[in-house]
């Protein structure tokens, strides 16, 4: 994915927001910043523990990391510490993970999990990484998990990534807002035609939970959808949700440069009854020719479950 941009870049970008139908909790100026709770506490629970990696060292750390009880191992929520190339220094909810690479270990749609994890580190030090993945000691179904994970340096100078995720978190508005700003990347440093093969790959970091990109040019002519692809090469300009709201004119009408957030109604993936939905949508000039790369939420909506059943060789 993209060069990631810092926040203060993003807040910036923000900073001219075009507002269409916001809602409350969606306004210029806190899209970037958590709104939920889950996510502010994994936030502070990485943040410290990087904190301790630096200040007591990788070794000291993870025998911390490692207590049942404590606030870095309780329930289903624990920290994880790997080496900048994959390798597993400690696992407290799977032991016998450490020392093993784990740069193979895959979800069910194929995405390469800590390939993602080193890419975002390599990016900005810091990031998000979203995957299906099954609870300890649930079996073989797999729900979606967001992991945080940051940079950490230790005493012996050793950098290393350390990391803390949650199953079925809730969408926070800058998830979708830097997907976007990571599809606006891609375009630019591999065209449309690799960019469009990636948004469409779900083994890709571009596809979690129900979000996806997409991309329309500038008369409105769908160019890439992977949730709906008997859309493509459509011209959608005229197409209304269910209260005639005319949604996509109002994402042709963000000048370039410019971005919004689109409300309207639209079904869910797999699901033929409409259902409110956030998009985001920014308006680019790739030399001289102008898309609009968007990606959307159902903010309401309670993330999917998968149950692969006995066919999945995952404990």
């Amino acid at each position: 994915m993209k060069t990631r941009r810092t926040k203060p870049q993003l807040l910036m970008i923000l900073a001219t927001l075009l507002v269409t139908g916001l809602t409350t909790g969606l306004a210029a100026g806190d899209t970037m910043a958590p709104r939920h709770e889950g996510t502010i506490e994994l936030i502070g629970l990485v943040e410290d523990a990087v904190g301790l990696v630096e200040s007591a060292g990788v070794e000291a750390a993870c025998s911390e990391f490692r207590e049942v009880g404590s606030r870095w191992f309780r329930d289903q929520s624990y920290i994880f510490v790997l080496t900048m190339d994959g390798r597993a220094i400690c696992h407290p909810a799977r032991p016998s993970l450490e020392g093993q690479y784990l740069n193979e270990m895959r979800d069910p749609k194929g995405k390469p999990i800590l390939d993602l994890m080193i890419r975002e580190i390599e990016q900005s030090g810091e990031g998000w990484v979203h995957y299906q993945w099954p609870r300890p000691g649930a079996g073989k179904v797999f729900y979606w998990k967001t992991t945080y994970v940051r940079k950490a340096t230790g005493s012996n100078g050793e950098a290393v990534m350390v990391s803390s995720g949650r199953y079925q978190m809730e969408i926070e508005p800058f998830f979708i807002v830097e997907q976007v700003e990571d599809a606006i990347d891609l375009i630019r440093s591999e065209g449309e035609g690799g960019a469009f093969r990636n948004f469409r790959d779900p083994a890709s970091g571009f596809l979690f939970y129900n979000a996806y990109v997409f991309v329309l040019n500038d008369e409105g002519v769908l160019l890439v959808n992977n949730a709906f692809p008997e859309n493509e090469n459509k011209n959608l300009s005229d197409l209304a949700d269910i209260d005639g709201r005319l949604f996509v004119q109002d994402m042709l009408h963000v000048p370039v440069g410019g971005s919004a957030w689109i409300h309207y109604k639209w079904p869910k993936p797999g699901d033929e009854r409409p259902s409110a939905k956030s998009s985001f949508v920014r308006r680019v000039d790739f030399g001289g020719r102008e898309l609009v790369v968007g990606s959307g939420v159902y903010f309401d909506q309670e993330p999917a479950v998968r149950d692969l059943g006995p066919k999945s060789d995952v404990d």
